[in-house]
């Protein structure tokens, strides 16, 4: 699964890459004993020394030393995103040393080069989500009310017994308001005043459906 043949595949699935359940190197050892984390970053390198020009015996030699070194400096990574690296240095993305194949260049441009562009991905990864969570919690009063007059409106319902507004009124898990209610209830002013201020906490609002 975490081959070399795997490359295109990741190159196409980046974000995969990043956000897969898979084992770091260090977990890697754990469940196959110490060393295998070696044996693996081997058979990635492998992979584009046997597509690269040089077929010295002295650099095939290396290779195994190389591995070992880049395994203990790389052991918090993930298979997958190791997996990326190694696709995109194939690829060229990087330059295109692997054409005469020198070990240090890889692990140069790992530290140097993919580390950066992961940062920036995983950056714009968790500002998507962020992004797909606020629009899904995105709250938006009946027609006719602003955010504060509905949340009056179920606070009165609730005090008569409406179980409905009851719930609707309920506080997220964590006892603060959400930051999406804040954010939606642009129609009042005084909302988000009162809630930058804390007080009172208002508590996320969802749908509610007018029983008749």
């Amino acid at each position: 699964m975490f081959a070399p043949i795997q490359w295109g595949y990741t190159l196409q699935n980046p974000e995969r890459a990043y956000m897969a359940d898979c084992p770091t190197l260090m977990q890697y050892d754990a469940l196959y004993g110490q060393g295998s984390s070696e044996f693996w970053v081997e058979l990635q390198v492998s992979g584009i020394f046997g597509a690269s020009s040089s077929r010295e015996k002295g650099v095939a030699d290396g290779i195994r030393i190389f591995c070992q070194s880049f395994a203990a400096e790389t052991k918090g990574f993930k298979l997958s995103e190791l997996m990326l690296f190694f696709a995109r240095y194939k690829a060229g993305r990087y330059d295109n040393s692997f054409a005469s194949f020198d070990a240090r260049r890889i692990g140069n441009a790992f530290f140097k080069e993919f580390v950066p562009d992961r940062n920036r991905e995983l950056d714009a990864i968790s500002h998507r989500m962020m992004q797909k969570e606020i629009e899904r919690r995105r709250f938006v009063p009946p027609q006719g009310y602003s955010s504060l007059s509905w949340y009056n409106e179920l606070r009165q319902r609730a005090g008569s017994g409406d179980e409905e507004a009851q719930r609707l009124l309920e506080p997220p898990a964590d006892g603060r308001p959400s930051a999406a209610y804040a954010r939606n209830a642009e129609a009042s002013e005084e909302t988000l005043a009162q809630f930058k201020k804390g007080e009172p906490e208002y508590p996320v609002v969802r749908k509610y459906e007018k029983k008749y």
